[in-house]
């Protein structure tokens, strides 16, 4: 009874998982990796129960993994080329939404920003972020060159200390939590990444988080200053922060 219940959990799992992936392969128009292997990539990294918001992040993720790849890469040339095809709707669609006028001119320039410094890419599943962020260099050099005046659009601001919860456009924001959610983990001392999580992701006060921790609001306010200042050296999180 117990293997045939897990065969239909499984079977379950499996069929929500397809369902994600064939609604986010439809709708943005994904052809450079199989709906099965895409599945698979996902069914391998979800936890049991994920829920469709869970696989929709890691479909996103694994995704944006192979269009680096593909971009980066050189033996297959005609891969790379329906890579840097999709890259530039991506981007296409963004820049009009904001530049209706500059759109093509911004996307085109954008596309060689994003050649050219593709290695500077860390993260490999945020790679559509970083091309978001070419996507606003590429805004500011056009401006620069016709002559006009501009103002810079960051992704999200806040100031010294402090971590926006939300970023401005609904383009690539869920990459841009996961590069930030990773990146705090990654910090070296435990107790600044629980109290950057547990303050910016996790709503608590900062008397709340020393309770948590067993340390004085002081410290928990020394942690999360320190942990963030690390942050900031992380090029791709320099849109959350304004010095």
């Amino acid at each position: 009874m117990r293997d045939a219940s897990s065969h239909t959990d499984d079977r379950a799992s499996r069929q929500a998982c397809r369902r994600v992936v064939r609604k986010l392969i439809e709708r943005h128009d994904w052809a450079l990796l199989p709906e099965n292997d895409l599945v698979e990539l996902v069914l391998g990294s979800a936890q049991p129960g994920a829920l469709p918001a869970d696989l929709q992040r890691l479909a996103r993720h694994h995704y944006t993994t192979a269009l680096y790849k593909a971009c980066r890469q050189t033996d297959d040339p005609d891969r790379r080329e329906r890579a840097y095809h999709e890259l530039f709707r991506y981007l296409f669609r963004a820049a009009y939404n904001r530049w209706p006028e500059l759109a093509e001119d911004v996307t085109q320039r954008a596309l060689v920003l994003v050649y050219e410094q593709i290695d500077r890419c860390r993260h490999p599943g945020a790679f559509l972020t970083f091309a978001f962020y070419k996507l606003r260099h590429a805004y500011q050099q056009e401006r620069r060159a016709r002559g006009g005046d501009w103002v810079a659009e960051e992704i999200g601001q806040g100031s010294t200390g402090e971590i926006p919860t939300a970023v401005q456009s609904r383009l690539g924001q869920e990459e841009q939590w996961q590069v930030l959610v990773d990146a705090i983990k990654r910090l070296p001392d435990d107790r600044q990444q629980k109290a950057i999580l547990l303050k910016f992701l996790g709503g608590l006060s900062d008397e709340e988080i020393g309770a948590r921790l067993g340390i004085t609001v002081s410290n928990v306010r020394v942690l999360r200053h320190r942990g963030i200042a690390r942050l900031r050296e992380d090029e791709q999180l320099r849109g959350y922060f304004e010095r």
